[in-house]
């Protein structure tokens, strides 16, 4: 938990103390929970927004709201990724003793942080504020989640299922609380008050989060950088690159963003990138993207 620090006499410092009261006295009643309570927890605020159903009535919403990416998109994350990044920390041991080094006579135990404050990008604000609410479950912590502002009421929505979910599952709905009318100041000082920032957004508000004087972490612009070389299975690269590409529209940062190929595979795999709907523009075609996306330089 953070140090005792003096609030900000504004109405935004004022409204996220209150959040933080809350939130501080939802995650002491599940500070004690057991691995199953909390697993049991997480795998019901993913069912909340993956089921179908709501899945369609979520992704219908995102669309709407942000006018980013695609619909087939927004279902595939809020029903798959979500539920992928479930299955991915589900055996997690993240109460009592998570790892023993016998060797050095060192036990690790895990322990709750207290309030996470997280921030989640108009580009992803279907499965981001999910993802981010079962981790901090997980670990037994509370979190309160800042939207973009144009995904403002996608997130109240999302929160709302998860917030119902908990109640169901015997636990405080204020695990999960949304910041309904976002704004920068209110922003900033959840960052300045809570115990542990995650932060995903664009470069500034990453940065705003490490220097908030709180631990954070922090992910800005993704779109890894894809190698192919002579190891690969060109067929299996070029089916993942287009649909890595192509999923809401590349609208996630999680999308390729380039593809570095190795002499030894370069033609072949061109051609099996170009089977799978890849274009190869031509020298003025390449002028005219410069000119558009990189306006003078």
């Amino acid at each position: 938990m953070a140090a005792v620090q003096e609030i900000a006499d504004t109405p935004e410092a004022r409204e996220v103390a209150d959040l933080i009261a809350r939130s501080r006295a939802a995650q002491a009643q599940i500070e004690h929970y057991t691995q199953e309570q909390v697993d049991r927890l997480i795998r019901g605020m993913v069912w909340a927004v993956a089921q179908p159903g709501v899945a369609e009535e979520i992704a219908r919403h995102t669309i709407d709201e942000s006018q980013l990416g695609n619909y087939e998109g927004k279902l595939t994350k809020i029903s798959r990724k979500t539920r992928a990044a479930l299955l991915d920390i589900i055996d997690d041991k993240s109460v009592g003793v998570i790892e023993e080094d016998h060797e050095r006579n060192l036990v690790k135990i895990a322990k709750p942080v207290g309030v996470i404050g997280a921030l989640a990008p108009s580009t992803n604000p279907e499965a981001t504020p999910v993802i981010k609410a079962i981790s901090a479950v997980k670990g037994r912590n509370a979190i309160i989640i800042c939207p973009h502002p144009r995904a403002k009421i996608t997130n109240k929505i999302i929160c709302d299922h998860m917030r119902e979910a908990l109640v169901k599952l015997g636990a405080p709905a204020d695990l999960v609380i949304p910041i309904e009318i976002p704004s920068v100041e209110k922003t900033n000082e959840v960052m300045r008050q809570c115990d542990r920032v995650l932060a995903t957004g664009g470069g500034p508000m990453v940065h705003a989060a490490y220097t908030s004087g709180t631990p954070a972490l922090g992910v800005g612009v993704g779109n890894a950088v894809i190698t192919v070389d002579d190891s690969a299975d060109l067929d299996a690269a070029a089916e993942k690159i287009r649909i890595s590409k192509t999923l809401d529209l590349a609208a996630s940062c999680s999308s390729d963003n380039s593809v570095v190929l190795l002499d030894a595979v370069y033609d072949r795999m061109l051609g099996k990138l170009q089977q799978q709907g890849g274009y190869v523009v031509t020298p003025e075609e390449k002028a005219r993207l410069q000119e558009t996306i990189w306006v003078n330089g």
